[in-house]
């Protein structure tokens, strides 16, 4: 079995997304990551050892929109956990024991010349919407996305709907996920790099969580997929414009990890099968 999870707030938090209910204590948590000087993000210690023991029975794959880079800054996947196969960028990229795997690169970059607008002309299309009132400088991450930080609360969300449609159609998804707002072709998504690792090691069940809408993709073709109560496709959820058929977890915030892992394991014990669909 592959359990293939999305990092940031589906296993892992800042202590802006722990979200536990006012009143309650924070449960012992470990730093698994810093960055300039500061302890940026956060798993739980109970989490940490469910997570070890799902990753010596099965097969854990981190999957994220960060960078390889900033993939690689999370010390918890470098020295306790540290898995063959890593999807970053997205699903751009895969790292394989360590090692960016070449063959896939191609095939993505191949796969985004045929089938998506230039990055230049989807940019251009977007400055017409995007003003510094709310948005920040745009990045390229990787050479395969762009990303900018925004100030959701004055995010014009009508001309972002508009434009997204329009994306959608020149071969990009657009995704506004907490303060990052994120413009990624569908070729460069998570599910095919996940499906990728799935036929290269010949497994037959996989098991996916994550919190966004690029992590859809492999929600829904995975033999199971679960979402925490929180993020954006909860949001979607909420406003009824997503299957009523999803699994959501009890709990919300860092405490949804526990329920994740939880489910995770009590399938590792089934045969591959006839399981719920995301």
């Amino acid at each position: 079995m592959i359990f293939a999870s999305d990092l940031d707030q589906t296993l892992i938090y800042s202590p802006k997304s722990f979200g536990i209910p006012s009143g309650d204590a924070v449960p012992p948590v470990t730093s698994i990551e810093i960055y300039e000087g500061r302890q940026i993000s956060f798993m739980m210690d109970d989490a940490i050892e469910k997570l070890k023991k799902i990753a010596s029975h099965s097969v854990f794959v981190p999957v994220t929109t960060r960078t390889i880079e900033q993939y690689r800054r999370i010390s918890l996947f470098q020295e306790q956990i540290i898995p063959d196969y890593s999807v970053v960028s997205n699903g751009g990229n895969i790292i394989v024991q360590g090692t960016v795997d070449l063959h896939w690169q191609k095939q993505v970059l191949e796969g985004m010349n045929q089938h998506c607008l230039l990055g230049a002309d989807l940019l251009a299309s977007f400055e017409e919407i995007c003003h510094e009132s709310w948005a920040g400088m745009i990045r390229k991450a990787d050479d395969l996305f762009y990303y900018c930080i925004v100030q959701r609360e004055k995010v014009p969300q009508g001309d972002i709907d508009s434009f997204s449609t329009w994306a959608q159609a020149q071969g990009w998804n657009i995704s506004l996920q907490g303060r990052k707002l994120y413009l990624v072709p569908q070729v460069v998504n998570k599910w095919s790099a996940v499906a990728y690792i799935r036929d290269l090691l010949r497994e037959k069940c996989v098991v996916t969580a994550g919190d966004s809408l690029l992590d859809l993709c492999m929600l829904k073709q995975a033999d199971y997929g679960i979402v925490p109560s929180h993020g954006e496709l909860w949001e979607l959820y909420g406003k009824g414009r997503l299957s009523s058929s999803i699994n959501f977890t009890k709990n919300k915030g860092i405490l949804a990890t526990q329920d994740i892992l939880d489910t995770v394991a009590s399938y590792q014990q089934i045969e591959p099968g006839p399981l719920l669909r995301a």
